[in-house]
């Protein structure tokens, strides 16, 4: 048997952990709270990990919640994952596979969305899945996923405040199948939609946008060289919702988000492009004014390299997000000003 720790290495433990000093007795032990939450003095994060480990609570000191999730979700009981649970708007920020055309061709629960190649719902086992907590301390957490028998992969997420408003996300996947699959992250936060969007074009750089099959898009702006997202757009007649689905080709692979006196920046590594499926690009904008029984809703996606993964075998990728104050105003003039000195070389 392995020796018990002296009391003094307990509360070295406990400090470092986030947890009350010494060990506690079986009868003092509770449960986890359904919201793990990450601070500093400037910055909160909240995750879910019983929800499938998503993001649903990022705020500065005295700020909104810049991500879209309700926290009437955020409770248990937790719907069940599995095969037939359906989609809801959790929200938040969520990791999917990609492309979109391949979630249910790579299993064979489900033999008719395989045939149909369903584009939707999302993977429902990992949409739900009940994420352990291998590791947690006030400013980063390390929390594991069992495997989904959708896509075969087996998740790892570390999450880790690395500055005062700065966050450090990283999610690995393993193939936990005998067999290959082929896949790519595709990384989606649901923002406020009352905020904008803007990404700076590469040449060429709107492959396409993908418009509802009844209806208008949702209107976007390009004004000096950005791809620009408004808010406030309202449903088309009848409460026809109004949709715009923008694949882009950036200059870099970075999304600025401005809401009120707060900018929120979501950024990867920028890569070639060849590295990516066809039918992705590294950002995407996704947008809806809603109408009807649906929310109005803005997404912010980057999407990862496309990688064989043969059994045992793992990807990871890696994004940062910081959030700045603003000092000016709710115009994409004043909001491109800004961006373009934040942007411009030292």
């Amino acid at each position: 048997m392995r020796p018990s720790p002296p009391r003094a290495l307990w509360a070295f433990f406990g400090l470092a952990l986030g947890l009350p000093i010494g060990p506690a007795a079986p009868s003092e032990r509770r449960p986890m709270p359904p919201v793990l939450r990450l601070s500093n003095p400037a910055l909160t994060l909240g995750l879910v990990p019983g929800l499938g480990g998503r993001i649903v609570e990022l705020r500065v000191e005295g700020g909104d919640n810049l991500l879209d999730s309700d926290p009437r979700s955020w409770q248990e009981p937790f719907p069940p994952a599995d095969l037939r649970t359906p989609f809801e708007p959790w929200n938040g920020h969520t990791y999917w596979v990609g492309p979109q055309s391949e979630w249910w061709t790579q299993q064979d629960m489900d033999p008719e969305r395989r045939s149909a190649k369903a584009t939707w719902p999302p993977d429902p086992f990992h949409e739900t899945a009940r994420y352990q907590v291998r590791e947690r301390s006030r400013s980063r957490a390390r929390l594991e996923s069992p495997p989904s028998p959708i896509t075969g992969l087996r998740r790892k997420l570390e999450v880790e405040l690395v500055g005062a408003r700065r966050v450090r996300i990283r999610v690995t996947a393993t193939n936990g199948r005998p067999t290959p699959v082929a896949w790519s992250f595709y990384s989606n936060t649901r923002v406020r939609p009352d905020g904008w969007a803007y990404v700076r074009l590469a040449p060429d750089g709107i492959k396409r946008i993908d418009g509802p099959r009844d209806g208008s898009p949702y209107p976007h702006r390009v004004v000096r060289g950005f791809f620009v997202s408004p808010p406030g757009v309202k449903p088309g007649p009848a409460e026809t919702p109004l949709t715009a689905d923008a694949f882009l080709r950036p200059v870099e692979a970075r999304i600025a988000y401005f809401r009120g006196h707060q900018l929120f920046l979501k950024r990867t590594e920028t890569f070639s492009e060849v590295r990516l499926h066809p039918e992705e690009t590294p950002v995407e904008i996704y947008r809806s004014s809603g109408g009807g029984r649906d929310a109005a809703l803005l997404e912010l996606e980057l999407h990862g390299p496309y990688e064989k993964l043969p059994p045992g075998q793992a990807m990871s990728f890696e994004e940062t997000w910081d959030i700045l104050d603003y000092p000016g105003t709710a115009e994409p003039e004043a909001h491109l000003d800004f961006l373009e000195r934040l942007y411009a070389p030292n």
